[in-house]
C-alpha cells in the first residue's frame, strides 16, 4: 500500500507513546515518556496541550465517566486533564514484578495491561477490574505492548505482543471471568524486520502494529501481514484511529536510539504524523467502568 504520513503540528516528542482517541470529545490523547507529560490535540489539531505527571506515563485508557486511567511507576492513576486532578487508582500487584506498560479497556470495562521491560521473560500479562483487583491472564512476557481487543464469529480474542520476541500472541479471552487461554502466534514480527509496539484495531479485523526498527505500519489478520506502510521514520512506537468518522490514522514515534537514547538525527523522529484516506476505518474506544 502507498500511503504518505503527514506532520501533526510543529512540536518534537522524544518517547511518544499511548495515542488514544476520544470519539466522545473529539480528541486525541498521547504521552511522552521523555518528559512525563500527557499531551492531547482537540480535533487531532494544534494547539498542544499537555499536563505534567509524578513519573514516567505509559499506558492510557478511557474511562466512562470522561476521566483517564495511566500506568505510573507506583500504579494505575486516574486523572482529569481538563482540571489536572490526580489519584492512584490501584498499585501494581507483587506478581507484575515492577511496573505496567501498555493498557487497554476490554469490552466489559476491564483494564489490560502487562509488565514493562522485564529481563529474562519473567514478565506478564494482567486484567484490573475496579471491583475484583488484578488476576494474572499470563506469564514469560519479556515486555508487553499493543494489547487489543478482536471479535471473532462472536469469540472475544485478546491479542498482546512481547516487544522482546518480536511475536504477538492471540488469547481466546473471558473478560467477566479475566482469563485468556489457547495462547497462539497471531504474527513473527522479525519476518517483517521489527519488533511490534503499540497497536489498534479496524472495523475489518486487522491490528496495526507499529514495527520498531523495520519503520513500517504493518496490518495483520490471522492470515498474516496483509498491508504495511512506511512509516518514514525508523522507531514509530504507537498508533491509533481518530477522526470524526475513524478513518484517519495517527502516530507517533521515537527520537532517541533504544540501545544508548542517543539523539536520532532523521528530521521526522519524535513527531506525530496521520495518514488519511488510507481505505481503512478503526472502531470508538474501549472504555473502562471504574
Amino acid at each position: 500500500m502507498t500511503a504518505t504520513p503527514q506532520l501533526v503540528g510543529d512540536f518534537n516528542l522524544v518517547w511518544g507513546e499511548s495515542l488514544r482517541w476520544d470519539d466522545r470529545r473529539q480528541r486525541l490523547y498521547f504521552v511522552d515518556c521523555g518528559t512525563h507529560q500527557l499531551h492531547w490535540l482537540d480535533h487531532g489539531a494544534p494547539a498542544l496541550q499537555s499536563m505534567k505527571l509524578p513519573s514516567l506515563p505509559t499506558g492510557v485508557v478511557l474511562t466512562e465517566d470522561g476521566s483517564l486511567v495511566v500506568a505510573l511507576d507506583e500504579g494505575l492513576y486516574v486523572l482529569d486533564p481538563d482540571s489536572e486532578a490526580i489519584g492512584l487508582l490501584a498499585a501494581y500487584p507483587a506478581g507484575i514484578g515492577g511496573r505496567a506498560n501498555d493498557a487497554t479497556a476490554d469490552l466489559d470495562g476491564n483494564i489490560v495491561t502487562g509488565t514493562l521491560n522485564a529481563p529474562g521473560a519473567d514478565g506478564s500479562y494482567w486484567w484490573f477490574s475496579a471491583a475484583a483487583g488484578w488476576r494474572r491472564l499470563a506469564n514469560g512476557i519479556g515486555n508487553a505492548n499493543g494489547p487489543a481487543m478482536l471479535d471473532t464469529d462472536g469469540t472475544s480474542v485478546l491479542v498482546f505482543a512481547d516487544t522482546t520476541a518480536a511475536t504477538i500472541y492471540a488469547f481466546d479471552y473471558d473478560g467477566p471471568a479475566g482469563t485468556a487461554t489457547n495462547r497462539r502466534l497471531f504474527a513473527d514480527t522479525s519476518e517483517a524486520g521489527g519488533v511490534p509496539d503499540g497497536a489498534c484495531v479496524d472495523r475489518d479485523g486487522g491490528v496495526w502494529s507499529c514495527l520498531l526498527k523495520a519503520g513500517v505500519l504493518a496490518r495483520y489478520t490471522f492470515d498474516g501481514l496483509t498491508d504495511r506502510i512506511d512509516a518514514t521514520v525508523d522507531l514509530p512506537s504507537d498508533v491509533t484511529f481518530g477522526g470524526s468518522e475513524l478513518d484517519r490514522l495517527f502516530f507517533v514515534s521515537i527520537s532517541v536510539t533504544l540501545e544508548s537514547y542517543e539523539p536520532i538525527t532523521d528530521g521526522r523522529a519524535g513527531q506525530l504524523m496521520v495518514i488519511d484516506d488510507l481505505g481503512y476505518r478503526g472502531l470508538p474506544e474501549r472504555r473502562a467502568r471504574l
